[in-house]
């Protein structure tokens, strides 16, 4: 066909995405239409619709090589690994997505065939084409197959609230000498050593007295979460916690049997009044809080809050599981200012909150050492109450929890290297970071609005859109990588937003930012123009 005419025919297929805007997001500019609710773009636009599948799910598929089917096959494949397509998700009829690409109908029969033989998708007759479940599909929205848009060690990653890289950490000897130690070398609840470092450090630099006893080692906080999950709550009972969370949170909730519930969180954390109606109504066992560092956002919880959530959790007789990975992470004020609050927030690290756990003995505490090492160590633990220590061990037994020993070893020698000054200096480097991207965003990208943390390694930015995953694939195509508030959402209320991490150096801070501009420049083209 002549490509000025598959040109008319591209032009003809792309449509509008207009639709209400959530109420809960910033103002848009006019000249900028909003694009549909997520369930509206997600399903019912992509449930048939051709022209949004050449849009978003084929747009680069004639620059791929190979015959047409197989371009076709290979992003429509891309597109359902990547999220983009969920499962469920109803393909257009054969005729009129060929009539939208310029291609011969048995093209789309070959591919769509092909997609089948792989799993991907199903054939229903007289139905239609679906996107199948596949097991063990846990992949975020933007996963491998952007990446090769840039090269590899291009590509800036927001994505992921972790330090980029082992420079910043304390000297260590990690040469791991295990000549000499007794035994099989597998010890159930962690090494011991280990577990004296954590108690160590959770004690001094957490305001938590405990003792290596009631450590249990894990590989990760998440997987700490997720053995409690398991273990406290029936299959389909319902887990609180707050709303937008930890990108991924939501889904390994599900998959421990837990059903996640979201909470709403505000620039004071977790909205504790919503808390209590939800345990009442539901009857919820468990809640999971982060009280010094809220993911995404970096809002502790305010002293009030806590008493009412503790208050609340003996009440209705539910079990606080409280993460405390980013519980040294706090941050001194940006220099713009935050909101007051009329019972106060701690305004220097002499005036920090202590945990929950140390003000009642049934709270459950994780961390991780992702958040102030290195996640390559997967080194996470828990506190666990005496009530539950047996219990918990024999399940993290079971599950073979702990790290390799290599991996608690360095954890342990690192635990010791990091003291009070080498902590400081690392919240000192993480300020000046996370008060960079918050300049930048303020003047490159005005029209998102972006709340200020006071912990963490992240904060949360609301883009005058109801979903933002669109954006997000067209920043990776860019080159930076960031997590989508369908993420990080459980309810569906937060889709317009993204987590940034600003771990990263000044440079790669500004390269992203630079990168993020340039996308969202383009991304509001297109919707001005209704493409």
């Amino acid at each position: 066909m002549p490509e000025g005419r598959a040109g008319r025919q591209r032009q003809r297929a792309r449509v509008g995405l207009h639709g209400s805007h959530d109420p809960g997001s910033p103002a848009v500019p006019t000249s900028v239409p909003v694009v549909a609710s997520p369930r509206q773009c997600q399903s019912d636009r992509m449930d048939q619709d051709s022209e949004w599948w050449v849009r978003i799910a084929l747009d680069d598929w004639r620059s791929r090589a190979g015959p047409r089917h197989r371009r076709i096959t290979e992003a429509l494949a891309e597109a359902i690994e990547r999220g983009v397509a969920g499962t469920g998700a109803r393909l257009p009829a054969e005729r009129p997505l060929a009539d939208a690409l310029g291609v011969g109908r048995g093209t789309v029969v070959r591919a769509y065939e092909t997609l089948a033989d792989a799993g991907l998708v199903s054939r229903r007759q007289g139905a239609g084409t679906f996107v199948e479940r596949r097991p063990g599909w846990s992949r975020p929205a933007v996963a491998a197959p952007v990446r090769r848009l840039v090269a590899g060690d291009e590509v800036v990653d927001l994505s992921r609230s972790v330090p980029a890289g082992t420079g910043h950490l304390p000297p260590v000897d990690d040469t791991i000498a295990l000549s000499g130690r007794n035994g099989h070398g597998r010890h159930p609840g962690g090494l011991p050593e280990l577990r004296e470092a954590l108690a160590a450090h959770v004690t001094a630099h957490l305001d938590l007295p405990t003792t290596a006893e009631q450590v249990i080692v894990t590989a990760g906080a998440r997987h700490a979460q997720s053995l409690t999950i398991a273990a406290l709550v029936s299959p389909g009972r319902p887990v609180l916690t707050g709303c937008p969370t930890t990108p991924g949170l939501a889904a390994s909730v599900t998959t421990a049997g837990g059903r996640p519930i979201g909470i709403g969180v505000d620039s004071f954390g977790l909205d504790v009044s919503a808390v209590e109606r939800a345990a009442a109504r539901l009857h919820a066992p468990l809640i999971l809080v982060a009280s010094a560092a809220h993911d995404p956002t970096g809002a502790p919880l305010s002293a009030p809050r806590r008493r009412a959530l503790l208050a609340v959790a003996r009440t209705r007789n539910a079990i606080l599981l409280e993460n405390l990975s980013e519980a040294a992470l706090d941050l001194p004020e940006p220099s713009d200012g935050l909101p007051t609050h009329p019972d106060g927030l701690p305004t220097s690290r002499d005036d920090r909150l202590a945990p929950l756990a140390a003000a009642d003995d049934a709270v459950i505490a994780v961390g991780s050492m992702s958040k102030m090492f290195w996640a390559g160590l997967g080194v996470g633990w828990l506190r666990v109450p005496d009530a539950l220590r047996g219990y918990l061990a024999q399940t993290a037994a079971a599950a073979a929890a702990a790290p390799s020993v290599p991996a608690q070893v360095v954890a342990a020698r690192l635990l010791r290297a990091a003291d009070a000054g080498w902590q400081e200096g690392l919240r000192r480097t993480l300020a000046e970071r996370r008060d960079l991207l918050l300049a930048l965003l303020a003047e490159q990208l005005p029209a998102w609005r972006v709340t200020a943390p006071r912990a963490g390694l992240s904060m949360w930015a609301e883009l005058p859109v109801a979903d933002s995953t669109t954006f997000v694939h067209l920043a990776a195509r860019y080159g930076v990588l960031v997590a989508p508030g369908a993420a990080a959402c459980v309810d569906g209320r937060h889709h317009h937003g993204v987590r940034l991490s600003f771990a990263e150096s000044a440079d790669t801070l500004r390269t992203a930012v630079d990168r993020l501009t340039a996308a969202w420049e383009e991304h509001t083209r297109r919707l001005a123009a209704g493409r």
